[in-house]
């Protein structure tokens, strides 16, 4: 997609995708924003809006969903261990 064609998510937009508190997520972007895909902020005030990019959002979940796939089979993995001794 080329970038003027992008599609950006706002913060409320963001916290409906993923059923989070419109508040949590407004905490998760200033004290924590690794838990949430990358962000841009649209000007140097300390109160601009922040925004998401939708394409960033699907890479991040993608990646969430294979780290979590690959911790599920690693304790699967140590569970067989474990039983077979």
């Amino acid at each position: 997609m080329k970038p003027e064609n992008e599609v950006f998510l706002t913060i409320e937009q963001l916290a409906e995708r993923y059923g989070r508190k419109l508040s949590t997520v407004k905490t998760l972007v200033s004290r924590n924003p690794g838990a949430l895909p990358p962000s841009i902020k649209l000007g140097r005030a300390r109160n601009a809006p922040v925004r998401f990019r939708l394409s960033d959002c699907v890479k991040w979940e993608s990646e969430l969903a294979k780290e979590q796939e690959q911790r599920s089979r690693k304790a699967s993995v140590r569970c067989l261990q474990d039983l077979l001794g």
